[in-house]
């Protein structure tokens, strides 16, 4: 009696822990909303030192500068708006949890030195 009480205790343990397990691992198809102008960043930090506009994007592992066009408002008095698309989507399966970082000099951009640089992007994950 203590073996068929055991077995079915141990049967019904298998069908209780067989269950799916779901992993919340961060990963998405994309954060970028085609509906939206510009997608959201992990991170983005606009530095005088270089200067330069740098963002942490979402990637899949095959992200790179050239997969993004960066859209610069002027709006007067050396201030500018800065805005990046991402132009070419990131189909590879390598989970980045840290996205990627790339950079963008003042030069590059069309801005001048000492200029105040707002990110139109939101950031956050």
């Amino acid at each position: 009696m203590k073996k068929i009480l055991g077995l079915a205790a141990a049967g019904l343990a298998g069908v209780m822990l067989s269950g799916c397990i779901v992993v919340d691992a961060d990963v998405r198809e994309s954060h970028w909303d085609r509906d939206d102008d510009f997608g959201s960043v992990f991170g983005a930090e606009v530095s005088s030192r270089g200067p330069e506009v740098m963002i942490i994007a979402h990637s899949n592992g095959c992200t790179d500068k050239e997969d993004f066009e960066a859209v610069v408002r002027e709006r007067g008095q050396d201030r500018f708006d800065v805005g990046f698309r991402r132009i070419n989507e990131d189909n590879c399966k390598a989970l980045v949890l840290d996205g990627r970082r790339m950079s963008w000099s003042f030069a590059e951009l069309g801005i001048p030195r000492n200029s105040r640089v707002t990110l139109m992007n939101p950031v956050g994950r």
